[in-house]
């Protein structure tokens, strides 16, 4: 999981591999390793200003809390599970020690994506659709929340979601509708289709009708093919080190992060009540 991002960031000339841990995990058969010394967690954070961390799991709370109030900058490339008390502690410590936290992001580094969060009018109707074949997943719905941040970066006044299974057509599906305080609308859509694929953004605002679909990497604004040149270059490691060099907020911080996790839980709790099979 880590070596694309490792790879972007030796790129950078201010960059060194101090070292990894990978003390607890279990390497896929035939995936090339990170070519870097080994060490163990402590000293690791010790030798290192900044981190690449996707195994959460293996971290105690504490020693995340230790990393921030060191200044140790992180790039969390997997979703760490904190509790609202917890989202917040590690908030308080990073603004006191001026701590870079970088969330994983990747549906917003797509082109078509980048544009919409800086363009997105509001009030505004906005529909995401994913369906694949894999089973919709909590790690799913935050990518999807995160990745419309410049709306989702609110706490949605009201919250609906609904969920269906047919055992009959292998097939489920789930929906929710996110309604903002300006009177913006966010409804996500998401299942798995047997043999059906299909990931589709749409959002209506004044003079503003916007199509994308990422999998045939197609965008239009008001019918018009919207130029994404200037988006195609950025990715999420060299937003991270820029974060750290310029002394500036990560694109996608701990803060969209704690946001979207609490209405994740109450999409989950909704769906909890009304799902049927």
């Amino acid at each position: 999981m880590l070596e694309p991002f490792t790879k972007r960031a030796q790129e950078h000339p201010q960059i060194h591999i101090a070292g990894k841990s990978s003390v607890g995990t279990q390497p896929l058969h035939g995936s090339s390793r990170i070519s870097a010394p080994e060490f163990n967690r402590i000293e690791l954070i010790e030798r290192s200003d900044a981190l690449f961390i996707n195994r959460f799991s293996l971290l105690p709370f504490q020693l995340i809390c230790d990393i921030v109030k060191k200044s140790k900058h992180f790039f969390a490339a997997g979703y760490p599970e904190l509790t609202a008390d917890e989202c917040s502690q590690v908030l308080k410590l990073k603004n006191e020690a001026q701590t870079v936290i970088q969330v994983i992001n990747p549906f917003y580094y797509l082109p078509a994506l980048q544009w919409l969060n800086e363009n997105l009018r509001k009030p505004s109707f906005t529909e995401v659709t994913f369906f694949n074949e894999d089973a919709p997943s909590t790690d799913l719905l935050i990518k999807l929340l995160l990745m419309l941040k410049s709306i989702t970066r609110h706490t949605p006044k009201k919250t609906g979601a609904v969920s269906f299974r047919s055992e009959p057509a292998s097939s489920s599906y789930s929906s929710c509708l996110l309604e903002y305080s300006n009177g913006t609308l966010l409804k996500i859509n998401s299942g798995n289709m047997s043999r059906k694929k299909e990931f589709t953004v749409k959002s209506y605002a004044g003079n503003q009708f916007v199509l994308i679909d990422v999998l045939g990497e197609k965008a239009a604004c008001n019918n018009s093919t919207i130029d994404l040149a200037a988006y195609k270059k950025k990715t999420e490691t060299e937003a991270f080190i820029q974060s750290i060099i310029q002394n500036r907020p990560p694109e996608t911080g701990i803060e969209d992060y704690c946001s979207v996790v609490q209405t994740v839980k109450t999409i989950l709790s909704r769906l909890g009540q009304f799902t049927s099979y």
